[in-house]
């Protein structure tokens, strides 16, 4: 049953309209009725119905005007217009928007009404359909740009399997009319030069799709067809797949496109870009070669060779990177507190990355691998941001490798020299408070009180420092004291003893010869003799 709202400023005509048919037998059924046309208005937002009868002289909102805000909002709506005036301009206006009908209220029947009504039901059901046919043919258009750049992304990777989807990706590139001639192009962005660097994903984010737009107006200008796309949202590279150009044309339009692109760029972002274009391809059979061509160029960008088109770049012979197990020698040095080995290690990776012509997996997985070491070692208060940095950006050129590396390893250098001297500090804290309390009973816990640290933390600390447990050097402190009263000659051993806080004299006795090699008697004489 169709939903009708009934629309006029005047009540009786309503009440005139509203019992003036049987509506049910016509199938329709009175959703509301309002006197204006703003409450009209509030009404097809909320009751959306299918039919509006509707006077176009109102106040607020003309019917003319609701008619035309309808067509936008709710094309599915159906109007018919009433009036007092039988004027054609009026007549006219409400049919440019799509009204059904228009009736003079002086002229209204049953007759009239039925017959406009079954002529409004007939158009909203076309509507409906049409709407339905346009939102499949949305949903089968997106789903097919959907599977055009899975399709093209799909080229862009290197796969090990013999295909490689390259058969999906053809039968959707020939539906497109794509595989009688086309053209590729790699589009690394560099935003190191923008006034936010690199070190933030999503302003760099903005800066991409900034990008995107931008190339894709230059592109629109110079190729009959083209698609660019991101691989991904942490992605800094666009790829450019043209079609319906000449073969001829390509170079020259490609080159024509590269510089209006990097001058573009550089003028409105400040982003530095290089377009790296592949051959021109005519068959279906070319994407196998297609891909190996676009796999190349993100290493000769990596790699940051000069060129432009594929056939200008050397060929690479590739080395490996022999860094096998650095993650856990990195590990140990970071364990152990060790500036000096950690410097050489990544000395070490830098010197790789820079001189060895490897690719740019190796790098990612070198990266990552000291990453992993890191993050795993170090405590979250000392947690290092340019890892977490890491882990959200894209590898994409050499020198931003080996920059990374040498960030890293001077901030990690800095922690661990700040942190090896913080502990000094605490150590040396520690001896003076055992040299400025010699005499007195010395507890480790009154001594990690001191300094501020647990007694479990300020003995291992020590241990590790000096080879040496807290209290034998403790001890010792009170040997060298003691040493010096027994050689001044005016105290007993049994009052030295009791000087430097022992229980008693045999225990100090014991603890004398085992740090002196004698007894306090024993070195008494020997003081003596001398």
């Amino acid at each position: 049953m169709y939903q009708v709202l009934l629309v006029d400023d005047e009540p009786i005509i309503l009440s005139g309209i509203k019992y003036l048919i049987d509506w049910e037998k016509n199938n329709c059924q009175i959703a509301d009725t309002v006197r204006n046309g703003k409450q009209a208005l509030e009404k097809l937002r909320t009751l959306r119905p299918d039919i509006v009868i509707c006077d176009i002289s109102m106040p607020v909102i003309s019917g003319t005007e609701l008619l035309a805000l309808a067509s936008e909002e709710s094309p599915d709506t159906v109007f018919i217009m009433l009036t007092n005036h039988p004027d054609f301009h009026l007549a006219q206006e409400s049919l440019r928007f799509k009204a059904v009908d228009y009736l003079l209220k002086s002229q209204l029947t049953a007759e009239s009404l039925e017959a406009s009504l079954a002529r409004a039901c007939q158009e909203r059901d076309k509507r409906a359909k049409l709407t339905r046919v346009e939102l499949v043919d949305s949903y089968l258009q997106e789903e097919e740009q959907r599977a055009l750049h899975i399709a093209v992304h799909r080229l862009t990777q290197a796969m090990n399997s013999k295909d490689g989807g390259l058969g999906e990706t053809s039968a959707v590139l020939q539906r497109h009319g794509i595989t009688d001639g086309w053209g590729m192009a790699h589009i690394p962005l560099n935003f190191s030069h923008t006034k936010l660097g690199e070190g933030a994903p999503a302003e760099t984010r903005r800066l991409a799709d900034w990008e995107t737009d931008m190339l894709n107006k230059l592109a629109g200008n110079l190729f009959p067809h083209h698609l660019l796309f991101c691989p991904n949202k942490l992605s800094q590279q666009l790829f450019l797949l043209c079609w319906g150009v000449p073969a001829e044309e390509w170079e020259r339009r490609m080159l024509q496109f590269s510089a209006k692109a990097q001058s573009a760029s550089a003028t409105i972002t400040q982003t530095q870009l290089r377009v790296m274009a592949t051959d021109f391809f005519y068959s279906p059979e070319s994407l196998t070669e297609c891909r190996r061509q676009l796999v190349l160029l993100q290493e000769y960008s990596y790699l940051e060779q000069e060129g432009t088109f594929f056939r200008e770049f050397e060929p690479l012979t590739f080395q490996p990177l022999n860094l096998l197990g650095f993650g856990g020698r990195l590990s140990a040095e970071l364990r152990s507190k060790n500036p000096a080995g950690v410097d050489k290690l990544l000395e070490r990776a830098e010197t790789k990355i820079r001189e060895t012509l490897h690719e740019k997996a190796q790098a990612e997985w070198l990266c990552g691998e000291i990453c992993a070491a890191v993050l795993e070692v170090l405590s979250a208060e000392n947690e290092i941001p340019l890892c977490r940095y890491w882990e959200q950006v894209q590898l994409l050129r050499r020198s931003q490798a080996v920059h990374w590396l040498t960030l890293l390893k001077n901030e990690l250098c800095a922690q661990m020299e700040q942190y090896a001297s913080g502990k000094q500090e605490l150590i040396e804290k520690a001896k003076q408070y055992v040299l400025d309390n010699v005499e007195k009973r010395i507890m480790l816990q009154d001594v990690a009180e001191h300094v501020c640290i647990s007694p479990g933390y300020l003995s291992a600390l020590f241990k590790k420092m000096y080879n040496q447990n807290f209290s034998d050097y403790i001890n010792h402190v009170k040997m060298e004291r003691a040493c010096e009263l027994i050689q001044q000659g005016r105290y007993r051993i049994y009052e030295i003893s009791d000087m430097l806080s022992f229980e008693n004299a045999y225990y100090f006795s014991q603890v004398f010869k085992r740090h002196i090699g004698t007894t306090p008697t024993g070195y008494q004489k020997q003081i003596r003799r001398e």
